[in-house]
């Protein structure tokens, strides 16, 4: 029989267990951060798995700097929504 090939997801989870001693080691409000940036790159498994690079993690990695960079941009525009608001 032939190998069932892993998915871009069973990779991510695969690579979140390989660093949980990492995990274990940061403080648990860390632990919890750690948790939030393996769960983003979960977000972009589609595209991950499309791109079907032969090392996950830079895609990972790209993954969870969309999600960061999407959570920066709405807080920038609640800052000049509340900014617009006090003039």
């Amino acid at each position: 029989m032939g190998r069932t090939l892993e998915t871009f997801t069973q990779k991510i989870d695969r690579i979140r267990s390989e660093w949980s001693l990492f995990r274990r080691a940061l403080r648990r409000e860390d632990q919890i951060l750690l948790d939030t940036l393996f769960d983003h790159a979960r977000l972009h498994a589609q595209a991950s798995s499309y791109a079907s690079p032969p090392d996950p993690f830079p895609a990972i990695l790209l993954s969870i700097l969309i999600e960061e960079r999407k959570a920066r941009l709405a807080q920038e525009e609640r800052i000049r929504a509340l900014e617009q608001r006090l003039r």
